[in-house]
């Protein structure tokens, strides 16, 4: 995979359900709450947007993104 197409893949957003694609630090779209997930698991629903609005959440529809990695050289 080139760089380019690393860049690319790691914009996507991933629903609740699909498949992890690769280990990583993913964050939650509508609330900003981080998690690292393993590749090949699934993604679940963010408890941090169950805990807030109960009772206005809809299930299975948080989207999550790859964080990027973040580079140590200054």
């Amino acid at each position: 995979m080139t760089n380019q197409q690393e860049k690319i893949h790691e914009e996507e957003v991933y629903k609740v359900g699909s498949k992890v694609p690769k280990n990583g630090m993913y964050i939650c779209v509508p609330c900003g709450n981080k998690m690292y997930l393993e590749g090949g698991a699934r993604f679940g629903n963010c408890l941090k947007c169950l805990g807030k609005n109960w009772r206005s959440f809809r299930k299975g529809l948080e989207l999550w993104e790859k964080l990027p990695k973040v580079s140590n050289k200054l």
